[in-house]
């Protein structure tokens, strides 16, 4: 991996995606995509097994999102992660407080940490630091 990771944000909130984006720019992690539902980032995946630089280093999910949720991409990420040949780290986000979803998205293992809405720039650069050291 090159000194900065590629971070695939995956959220229909555009105001979180701009947050975000702007956070990691501060982090001077400047090679991020930004996606509004995780059906483009699922097609990617499946196209891409052996292809590492296409694949992101880092996928921060948003928990509700039309089309596929968070925990459905999960569960297709499974199917697709196989065959690819990259470690992706993936850290869930939402704005729900339910006990319940933070149970259920720490029984996946594909989910390296669950944070509440808004992330921190802390936290971000801690993932970063993170995925840098690995």
């Amino acid at each position: 991996m090159s000194n900065t990771p590629l971070v695939w944000i995956i959220d229909d909130d555009d105001i979180s995606k701009y947050v975000m984006k702007r956070n990691l720019r501060q982090l001077s992690v400047t090679n991020v995509i930004k996606f509004p539902d995780s059906v483009q980032p699922l097609k990617i995946l499946s196209n891409n097994f052996e292809s590492t630089n296409e694949l992101p280093d880092i996928i921060l999910l948003d928990l509700n999102m039309p089309i596929l949720n968070g925990f459905q991409f999960i569960e297709e990420f499974k199917v697709a992660n196989e065959k690819i040949k990259k470690d992706i780290q993936i850290y869930m986000l939402t704005s729900s407080l339910s006990s319940e979803d933070v149970d259920r998205a720490k029984s996946f293992p594909e989910i390296s940490e669950y944070f509440i809405k808004p992330i921190t720039l802390r936290n971000l650069s801690r993932i970063v630091d993170n995925v840098l050291q690995e």
